[in-house]
């Protein structure tokens, strides 16, 4: 199969990228200009340069023969100053590769979208995943939506972040910090990703992801702490507080956090992941003991 992939040089898309040619599939991978020089030449991987905001670069993406599309383009934050919003990111990018896949006859699409998807969400990233899913789902194309949890592994954007929190003179604790996580390694899901390709028995279906633990937000805090040996300072804020003044602090680009990702921190990510792990064979790995294998070295905070 010719598969075209969005989104190949992230977190995941890397990984997915990886698969992908490891099980014989030509690849494409639709890159903006600034990120070529993330793929390696020596992968054999066909780089079109463009954006997803791009028509034309859409068109030339899927045309030649693609047999199906990975989209994995996505962000966390929001920079709307740069145009950088959920809808342009999320939405918009998916309309425009599924059009584009549409009328160059692409028959099959999976879709990267998160668990906690949904239309009346808080948060603007979970409106526009679900939007995207819609998108997806009313093509005429066969589809695949996995919605995982945090998904961790090296290279993860979540736990450089919880290193330099727990390291933060103050640590505020938002409603308790009691939110639900599943984290799910990063092989568990980009493998999958890649085989429901030649998976005719995944399509019309959305996978829920999650790890086998669950573990509140605080208890994975403290969890980091003791690896470096700290204790945080904590301080008890209440969501109803804290919302107004992340609202007004998050104008700031150093301000760690946003409104949206706020609403996001006070919610569970928990699934079950059975569907998952017994539709592809997957055997979840557990997240406790690879903590410390995915933390900043001291050094490398101090940098």
């Amino acid at each position: 199969m010719k598969i075209l992939l969005t989104g190949a040089t992230g977190f995941v898309g890397s990984g997915v990228r990886r698969e992908v040619r490891a099980q014989g599939h030509e690849v494409r991978a639709l890159v903006r200009p600034g990120s070529v020089a993330k793929l390696d030449a020596r992968e054999g991987v066909e780089i079109i340069p463009g954006d997803v905001h791009d028509t034309q670069a859409c068109l030339r993406a899927t045309d030649g023969g693609i047999d199906a599309v990975v989209h994995m383009v996505g962000i966390r934050r929001e920079i709307p100053q740069e145009g950088i919003t959920y809808e342009a990111m999320h939405t918009e990018a998916l309309y425009n590769i599924v059009d584009a896949a549409s009328r160059n006859g692409v028959e099959r699409i999976v879709f990267l979208s998160s668990l906690g998807a949904r239309s009346d969400a808080p948060s603007g990233y979970h409106r526009t995943k679900a939007e995207s899913e819609e998108i997806v789902k009313s093509s005429k194309m066969r589809w695949t939506i996995f919605r995982p949890s945090i998904i961790f592994g090296p290279g993860d954007e979540f736990h450089p972040l919880m290193a330099d929190l727990v390291h933060r003179p103050i640590v505020p604790v938002i409603d308790g910090g009691k939110a639900l996580l599943q984290p799910v390694a990063h092989h568990n899901v980009v493998g999958p990703i890649a085989r429901c390709l030649t998976m005719p028995e995944t399509q019309g279906k959305i996978f829920e992801v999650g790890g086998p633990e669950r573990h509140t937000f605080i208890d994975i805090m403290y969890k980091v702490a003791r690896h470096y040996g700290v204790w945080p300072n904590t301080v008890g804020l209440s969501s109803r507080l804290a919302k107004p003044m992340v609202k007004f602090a998050q104008r700031f680009r150093s301000f760690p956090l946003t409104l949206d990702e706020l609403h996001m921190l006070l919610e569970d990510s928990v699934c079950d992941p059975l569907p998952f792990t017994s539709t592809f064979g997957v055997k979840l790995d557990s997240y406790e003991d690879k903590i410390p294998s995915l933390l900043p070295r001291m050094q490398e905070l101090a940098a």
